[in-house]
């Protein structure tokens, strides 16, 4: 029979990593939660299909951004795929691909000026239809308004979720190892 005290460890690093799972999936669907929320919004593309292997580009400049921003992409149907590839004023690039009909990339203003690009590439073989807007971002910007609910503090919430759960993984296999030597060390008297 397994001693109890063996397997407490284990236990306790598995469920660590289910809330590591789920506070990672809690902070990817943030935006989505809180997508009503958003203030001044601007779309960068509105009911515009993209048929498969072409593209979408467009130029935003920085005057038009608040200090914190974020685009957010709604892909029709969901189970198409597109990528979504920009650069700032500065040249750095980003890209980021859709997740269930859904994308969001995170983005500051630049305080120098100039211009961003973004394009959206269909990456599957059917044509897609996308709506993408961007808005200031709720969480950076701490616009959120308290009687939102917890829809305002979801990225708290996952993020203390993951380091909790990062915690208890590690705890489960120290506390693992500790009473895996233990026994071991019981056995060899």
């Amino acid at each position: 029979m397994v001693k109890l005290y063996l397997v407490r460890g284990p236990i306790i690093a598995a469920a660590g990593l289910v809330i590591v799972v789920i506070g990672a999936g809690l902070f990817d669907t943030s935006y989505q939660s809180v997508e009503s929320l958003l203030g001044e919004k601007t779309d960068i593309f509105s009911g515009t299909q993209i048929l498969p292997n072409q593209f979408v580009n467009s130029t935003i400049k920085s005057g038009q951004l608040h200090e914190h921003n974020v685009i957010l992409v709604h892909v029709t149907p969901s189970s198409g795929s597109v990528k979504l590839e920009g650069s700032d004023p500065n040249g750095m690039t980003f890209e980021k691909d859709s997740t269930n009909g859904f994308l969001y990339h995170i983005i500051e203003r630049s305080n120098d000026g100039g211009s961003y690009y973004i394009k959206i590439a269909n990456t599957g073989n059917q044509p897609v239809v996308v709506d993408s807007i961007i808005a200031e971002d709720p969480f950076l910007s701490k616009n959120c308004n308290a009687s939102d609910g917890i829809k305002c503090n979801i990225v708290q919430v996952s993020m203390g979720m993951v380091a909790i759960g990062i915690v208890a993984f590690i705890a489960g296999v120290a506390i693992g190892m500790y009473y895996f030597r233990k026994e071991r060390n019981l056995q060899k008297k």
